[in-house]
C-alpha cells in the first residue's frame, strides 16, 4: 500500500439517504498519511514520560492505574473510585484537575446523579484520569501543579520532547483540546511510526506495559458500550484500540497499526467503518460491529428507522 484509503458510509432513513460521511482509513504500511488532531487517541503515549519519572522513583503503577490513566473513560462508579483511590494512595488532591465537572457520558449513571440530587463531579469527566496523571507527575518532578496544563509548564514541555523523539519531528504544532490541555496535530504517518520508533526504543518496555494495561482492562479505558472497549474486549489476540473526539479510532497489536478519521468528525461512522473494516481484515469479531448496528439503527422509541452502507 502507498496511499490512505477513503471509505464512505451512507446512513439511510427508511431506505431514503439522509447522511454520508468519508472515513479515512491509513496503516503503518501506507506512505503517505494526512494531517489531523488524535485527539484522546494520543493518550497511550502521553502518559508515557510519567511511567518513565516513576521508574527512576522506585514507583510501579499497577495496569488498572495506567490503564485510567490513559481512559476516555464514561464516568462510571468503576472509574470515579478507582480515581478517589489513587488520589488517596499518590496524595493528590483531585479538585486540583483542569478539566471540569461533567456530565458521565455512561446514560445509566448520569440519570442515578441525577434521581439522587448528587452533582456531576470533575472525576466524572472523560479525560481526568489523563489530568490526575499529571498532577502525579508534577509532583514527583517537585513542582508547582497551577498551571500543569499550560503548554509552557514543565509537565507539557516534557511531554513535547517525547513526541518530538518518537515521532521524529523537530516541530510540533498545537491547539487547545476539549480538557484544556494542549492537542498536538501531526500527519498521521508520523503517529503511526510512533509505534515502531517505541518498540525499537528504550521506551519498549514502558509502552508495553502500557499495551498490557489497555488489553486487560478495557472497560477502565472506555466503557460499558463503548467503541475502543468492545474492539479490545472482542479482539481474537491482545489489541490496543483508543478513540479520539470528532471521529478518531487508533488501533494497534504492534505488529500493524491503524488510524481511522471521519472527515466532518462523525463519531457514529468512524465507530461503524473502523469496526467493520478490522472485522473484514480478522482482527476482531463482529459482535462489536453488529452491537453499532443494533444501538445506531434504533430510534429512542427502540423502532429499526436506519441501515448503513458501507463502501
Amino acid at each position: 500500500m502507498s496511499k490512505f484509503k477513503t471509505i464512505d458510509i451512507e446512513l439511510l432513513r427508511n431506505s431514503y439517504l439522509e447522511s454520508k460521511h468519508e472515513v479515512l482509513v491509513t496503516t503503518d504500511k501506507d506512505k503517505d498519511g494526512f494531517d489531523f488532531f488524535p485527539r484522546s487517541a494520543i493518550k497511550p503515549f502521553q502518559i508515557i514520560p510519567l511511567l518513565l519519572l516513576a521508574k527512576k522513583n522506585n514507583i510501579s503503577f499497577d495496569n488498572e492505574e495506567i490503564a485510567i490513566f490513559g481512559s476516555s473513560h464514561s464516568g462510571q462508579d468503576i472509574h470515579v473510585d478507582l480515581l478517589t483511590d489513587i488520589s488517596k494512595k499518590y496524595n493528590v488532591d483531585s479538585n486540583d484537575i483542569f478539566c471540569a465537572p461533567q456530565r458521565p457520558m455512561h446514560v445509566e449513571t448520569a440519570d442515578k446523579y441525577i434521581s439522587n440530587n448528587l452533582p456531576f463531579s470533575k472525576l466524572n469527566n472523560n479525560c481526568s484520569g489523563k489530568h490526575l496523571s499529571m498532577l502525579i507527575y508534577s509532583k514527583l518532578l517537585n513542582v508547582e501543579n497551577d498551571y500543569y496544563f499550560k503548554i509552557e509548564h514543565i509537565v507539557q514541555k516534557n511531554i513535547n520532547k517525547f513526541f518530538k523523539e518518537i515521532f521524529e519531528l523537530s516541530d510540533i504544532k498545537y491547539a487547545i483540546d476539549g480538557c484544556g490541555l494542549p492537542a498536538i496535530y501531526l500527519n498521521s504517518q508520523s503517529f503511526l511510526k510512533g509505534v515502531k520508533n517505541i518498540l525499537s526504543s528504550e521506551y519498549k518496555d514502558t509502552w508495553l506495559s502500557v499495551f498490557d494495561s489497555y488489553t486487560k482492562f478495557p472497560n477502565l479505558v472506555g466503557g460499558d458500550n463503548r467503541t475502543d472497549t468492545n474492539v479490545m474486549t472482542h479482539s481474537s489476540k491482545p489489541f490496543l484500540a483508543k478513540s479520539g473526539a470528532e471521529g478518531v479510532l487508533f488501533a494497534t497489536n504492534n505488529e500493524s497499526s491503524y488510524i481511522f478519521k471521519c472527515v466532518d468528525g462523525n463519531f457514529r461512522a468512524v465507530d461503524l467503518v473502523a469496526t467493520n473494516f478490522l472485522h473484514n481484515s480478522n482482527l476482531i469479531n463482529k459482535k462489536p460491529y453488529q452491537e453499532l448496528v443494533k444501538n445506531y439503527s434504533k430510534n429512542l422509541q427502540n423502532t429499526d428507522v436506519y441501515t448503513f452502507n458501507i463502501n
